[in-house]
């Protein structure tokens, strides 16, 4: 094809036409384009760069094993995005992650990324999660608040309500288990996942 700078100017479909034929200078420039901006986004919904990197690389090995048959029927962007989003909302349905339920949904809600079905039932998974959250005791309400809305370390917020650190982990632990009982969002939450799954990934 040419030197990796040139490689570096291609377009995104022309990168994926040479990536299917098998050029791994193509699949080398597509991840060195979008890895770093995927891992701020998966840390962004995680709080966990380690984690964040972990998932981003499952995703680009899925890509490179599945290059040749690939069928991607939005932008590279926005298909990419789309996996990292459904590779932590599986996490979250597997309780394999500590993922911000709150903000997480709201980062999964761009306009680019999802289909408008898709994005009525993120929107109507973060209004449950929210009016469970309205119905906490006030008190487990204010920390789990101030933790996942004003992101306040537990540390800041034993500061400010005069608290023990312990005392506010388990009431962030008590919230979060609350939420994860909800069967309407347990429901929710499959449903978004297998809308996602059967958009091909």
């Amino acid at each position: 094809m040419g030197s990796k700078q040139e490689y570096s100017s291609l377009p995104d479909d022309h990168l994926l036409i040479l990536l299917r034929k098998g050029d791994i200078d193509a699949f080398t420039q597509i991840y060195n384009r979008y890895r770093t901006p995927l891992v701020i986004h998966v840390n962004n919904m995680v709080k966990d760069q380690d984690y964040a990197q972990d998932i981003v690389q499952e995703v680009f090995s899925w890509l490179y094993q599945k290059s040749h048959t690939l069928e991607i029927k939005t932008t590279l962007a926005s298909y990419l995005y789309t996996a990292v989003r459904y590779k932590v909302l599986n996490a979250i349905a597997q309780k394999k992650t500590k993922t911000n339920y709150l903000e997480s949904l709201a980062n999964y809600t761009t306009p680019s990324s999802e289909s408008a079905d898709q994005r009525v039932r993120l929107k109507e998974l973060t209004e449950i999660i929210e009016a469970e959250i309205q119905k906490m005791p006030p008190r487990m309400k204010e920390i789990f608040e101030l933790s996942r809305k004003k992101h306040l370390t537990q540390k800041e917020i034993a500061d400010l309500l005069g608290i023990s650190e312990n005392t506010v982990n388990v009431q962030i632990q008590r919230a979060l288990q609350a939420l994860r009982k909800n069967k309407n969002i347990q429901t929710s939450l499959g449903i978004v996942l297998f809308q996602m799954m059967s958009g091909g990934f």
